[in-house]
């Protein structure tokens, strides 16, 4: 279990362990469903996603031409951003775009989830789930830490000492809780649901649907939704940053940690922006990933997660903040077992 209140901020690459599509793989993925073009009138010759184009026409059949040509600058721009997001982001002002682009995060991510390690198995007319197929990711890891010494008794308090903030859309998290709250205390389906429910779990950027148990919500990869109207969910940073209640959540969230991780975070600045404190947090330990990433910009950032602090931690930077460029979300785990849950 975790001896003190931890905050995990999910970025890309805790996904990515899952097998979910991220940054320039997640455009163009997206990008190849904004192809969608017709010869004499209404034969579809493009490789996109006609399903969601006429789902999202059907809905405006008065702009029609105006939500193709947004597709097609979709299409021929997305791979010259770091990504979706920054792509909507630069055309904010463009409706048409939002639209499309959001609606086509939505079909994919959701895709994307029916094809993760996450993924329910069907078997004997059942649907199963196999942790097995977690292996050596964050996900069993942060599973294993979690439950230790939490008796079946007291298992509703085991959200106690954690919380997330997580900026990617999917569900990957909620989806793991909930079955491997089953899996490990044999507990039944509404109680699992319950459990959860109490999880402190902030969605910065929105997602692509609720996820709630027994069918109230979008089930993990739903084979269909109306992703137009799941499409108002997802935020852009611009739309974000100006809400109020969101930033109060957050740094609500930083001011109760007594132990901060970041996982597959990629420290864009404006998650960055978003993620500091309008009031400088007290001291605490942090860990991050920071895989792939020079020396450099891991000294770069650590010193961008130093100001969240009163005095800016100084001298003290590197003993309280351990930033890896090697080590993937699951290493860290390896890694720094004992430092995460505070000495169990």
């Amino acid at each position: 279990m975790f001896h003190r209140r931890t905050l995990f901020v999910l970025g890309a690459g805790a996904s990515a362990e899952a097998e979910m599509p991220i940054g320039p793989k997640l455009a163009a993925a997206i990008g190849k469903k904004m192809d969608v073009r017709f010869e004499h009138f209404n034969k579809h010759v493009g490789d996109g996603d006609i399903g969601l184009y006429l789902q999202i026409t059907n809905q405006r059949r008065t702009n029609a031409n105006e939500l193709q040509s947004a597709g097609w600058l979709i299409r021929d721009g997305v791979t010259l951003s770091q990504s979706i997001d920054d792509f909507l982001d630069l055309h904010r002002d463009d409706p048409h775009v939002n639209l499309v682009g959001k609606a086509a995060i939505v079909r994919t991510i959701l895709e994307a989830e029916r094809t993760s390690k996450l993924a329910l198995d069907e078997v004997g007319g059942r649907k199963i789930f196999k942790p097995e197929k977690l292996a050596n990711t964050w996900f069993l890891k942060f599973m294993y830490m979690l439950g230790r010494g939490m008796a079946k008794g007291d298992v509703r308090q085991i959200f106690d000492s954690v919380a997330f903030i997580i900026f990617n859309y999917d569900r990957c998290v909620e989806h793991f809780l909930y079955n491997a709250l089953q899996k490990v205390y044999g507990i039944r389906e509404n109680d699992a649901a319950d459990i959860l429910a109490d999880c402190t779990i902030i969605h910065p950027y929105g997602l692509v649907g609720p996820y709630l148990p027994f069918g109230r919500g979008v089930p993990f990869g739903a084979g269909s939704a109306d992703y137009r109207q799941l499409s108002q969910q997802i935020k852009t940073y611009t739309e974000q940053i100006a809400a109020a209640d969101l930033m109060g959540e957050i740094e609500t969230e930083f001011h109760r940690a007594e132990c901060i991780v970041f996982l597959g975070f990629a420290y864009h600045t404006q998650n960055m922006r978003l993620l500091k404190p309008a009031k400088p947090i007290k001291r605490k330990r942090v860990f991050g990933t920071a895989y792939q990433m020079s020396d450099s910009d891991t000294d770069v950032v650590s010193h961008q997660i130093a100001d969240f602090f009163d005095g800016g931690l100084g001298v003290d930077r590197k003993q309280l903040l351990r930033f890896e460029n090697k080590l993937t979300a699951a290493d860290l785990f390896d890694n720094y077992a004992k430092s995460l849950t505070g000495g169990d």
